[in-house]
């Protein structure tokens, strides 16, 4: 994996903060199939699985558990960047 593609990461991210694929879709409004592709692109450029599917839905596997974490900063940094670019403030960074 060269370089990661931060829309795969966002649309695994809110599919993790909403708890399902057609959740995210819907929220980003977009169709199930479009994230479910996007995600599978993500798992497919850093070569394991994010997901499991337990019953009828999915769970995070260990390594999804991890990149999600990571996932979590990132676009905690980026909301902060963007209220820091909308306010001039910095917030809580030093």
């Amino acid at each position: 994996m060269e370089w990661l593609n931060y829309h795969h990461l966002f649309y695994f991210w809110k599919t993790v903060q909403t708890g399902t694929v057609a959740a995210a879709a819907e929220s980003l409004h977009l169709a199930r199939p479009t994230v479910a592709a996007q995600i599978k692109e993500l798992e497919k450029s850093v070569g394991r699985p994010l997901f499991e599917k337990q019953g009828r839905g999915l769970v995070l596997t260990e390594f999804g558990k991890e990149v999600h974490g990571y996932a979590e900063e990132i676009f905690a940094l980026g909301h902060e960047l963007r209220e820091f670019i909308k306010t001039g403030h910095q917030g809580n960074r030093k």
